[in-house]
């Protein structure tokens, strides 16, 4: 009688409909845990109980989902914050090792190309300087680089310079920490050289399409591709046997007075860094006439 009477006050009271069903929901949830407290340690089977359980069953079953689906949630999201940071974490340390990696690529590219400098250097009877290129022409002109070593190097100009594969060209102007070198393609730089094989003695020169080419070869000559050009020390400015490049082809000039080769030069400058400068005269290979004379 008691909960039926309450509920009729309940459904006495002024308020809304819907507020008085949620009221008497919660009442009769109240009642029964409060008959479950009480019938404790009764009969599991006695009348009371069974109604109270058939009652509350609903919603306890409800309470338990809400409360395992709200742990498994809470569970989940914990999961994720810590995947999330150990992703993060991760990713500064792959970070972290692909910049390692990069500074010791770079640092073993720089340990090579300076020991065939120093290769290089020891291979010659010549003081020489080691100079780092720093700028190339941006007109189109001609076909220069300049290196950050000048006068206060010791460096003038007509000097050679020389990379870790050959010959790339001369000194043409400079000032107390730079050089400008104009290189062995420019069709204005001539270098007297020699074929390795046959000896033949021809002028180098810089050409736009071909790289360069090695003009007024003798007729007789026996050169073909793949025969090594070098510097042949004749012309008083590069010293004799470096190498300047690999004869591609060879044919006759256009008045079919000479042969001429077309060079492929040794060492591709736009993919150099450093270069290495002759210091002139100092090598001994100075030829001008009477030069032993002169005391």
């Amino acid at each position: 009688m008691f909960p039926v009477i309450v509920v009729r006050s309940i459904d006495a009271w002024p308020m809304p409909k819907q507020i008085r069903q949620v009221a008497v929901a919660l009442l009769i949830i109240g009642i029964g845990l409060l008959l479950l407290f009480w019938s404790h340690g009764q009969r599991a089977s006695g009348p009371l109980n069974r109604f109270v359980f058939t009652i509350i069953n609903p919603f306890q079953r409800a309470i338990r989902t809400i409360k395992d689906t709200t742990g498994t949630m809470w569970s989940d999201y914990i999961y994720l914050v810590n995947v999330r940071q150990e992703n993060l974490k991760l990713r500064s340390d792959i970070k972290k090792l692909e910049n390692e990696k990069s500074a010791l690529l770079n640092r073993e590219w720089e340990i090579r190309r300076l020991r065939k400098l120093f290769d290089l250097k020891e291979s010659l009877d010549f003081p020489t300087v080691i100079a780092q290129i720093i700028a190339e022409d941006a007109t189109g002109w001609y076909r220069t680089i300049f290196i950050d070593k000048g006068s206060e190097d010791r460096i003038t100009r007509q000097m050679p310079v020389t990379a870790s594969g050959g010959l790339i060209g001369k000194v043409t102007s400079t000032s107390s920490t730079m050089s400008r070198v104009l290189l062995i393609t420019d069709p204005n730089l001539s270098v007297d050289c020699r074929v390795a094989r046959t000896r033949d003695r021809g002028l180098l020169s810089g050409h736009i399409e071909d790289g360069c080419i090695l003009r007024f070869v003798d007729l007789n000559s026996t050169m073909k591709a793949g025969d090594k050009v070098v510097t042949s020390g004749l012309d008083g400015i590069f010293p004799k046997d470096l190498l300047v490049g690999e004869i591609q082809k060879v044919r006759q000039s256009s008045r079919g007075l000479f042969l001429e080769a077309l060079v492929r030069p040794m060492v591709d400058c736009t993919k150099i860094e450093d270069v290495m400068v002759i210091l002139g005269t100092q090598g001994g290979f100075d030829i001008r006439p009477n030069l032993g004379d002169e005391q």
